[in-house]
């Protein structure tokens, strides 16, 4: 089994071997470097990969990464904060920690979900990767394993808050372009998975963004 993604067409196909199991629209980043001053955008590199693992994602980069998707959250009113469950067990404040209030987390989930909310969620939704990424390696030694001088690609599949968003209230989900990483659809990163695609020793080729895929 192997992936493919096509950039320059915004796809993304499954085949085992010769056949065609499934094609799945996905968006990767710009043909060339962007101009945004926290994190230029850059293409999605072409290359030959091979899938590491799955997991929930969190970084320092972006604010609302510093959580990861599904912690435990205890809404704070009287401070106008609302806390986050540390891996210790305690809790932290997202007032202080992310540097945003409680009624500014509300009208974010008031966007996303529905304008009528008056109250924060149970669980972290917010995280830019949303609630697993799939990584992946250039595979120096062609061993399919992420040991020697190998690292992980900073680049990854997921999806974003919004998407889930629109996914799970029914709505049309619409994909954007990424800084890098690709995007997909909730339902297309569950199907894809159910395949097995995303299990570790994968092939994953990102091809350049002139090259087309033709059935």
């Amino acid at each position: 089994m192997e992936l493919h993604f096509y950039p320059g067409q915004n796809l993304l196909i499954l085949k085992n071997k010769k056949k065609l199991i499934g094609r799945y629209e996905a968006w990767g980043g710009p043909a060339s470097m962007g101009s945004d001053a926290r994190m230029a955008e850059e293409p999605t590199w072409p290359g030959s990969y091979i899938i590491d693992k799955t997991h929930s994602y969190h970084t320092t980069t972006w604010p609302m990464s510093k959580i990861k998707w599904g912690t435990r959250l205890k809404d704070m009113p009287g401070k106008n904060d609302v806390w986050y469950e540390l891996s210790s067990g305690k809790w932290g404040s997202i007032a202080k920690d992310i540097k945003i209030q409680r009624h500014e987390l509300i009208n974010v989930y008031k966007r996303l979900y529905d304008p009528k909310i008056t109250k924060p969620p149970t669980q972290w939704i917010f995280n830019d990767f949303g609630p697993v990424a799939i990584r992946w390696f250039k595979d120096i030694n062609g061993n399919k394993k992420l040991d020697g001088h190998e690292r992980l690609s900073g680049q990854m599949f997921h999806t974003t808050p919004d998407n889930e968003a629109q996914h799970r209230t029914g709505n049309t989900v619409k994909l954007v372009p990424s800084h890098g990483c690709i995007h997909l659809k909730p339902i297309d990163r569950d199907v894809i998975t159910s395949y097995g695609a995303f299990k570790p020793k994968t092939p994953f080729i990102v091809h350049k963004y002139d090259e087309r895929f033709v059935k």
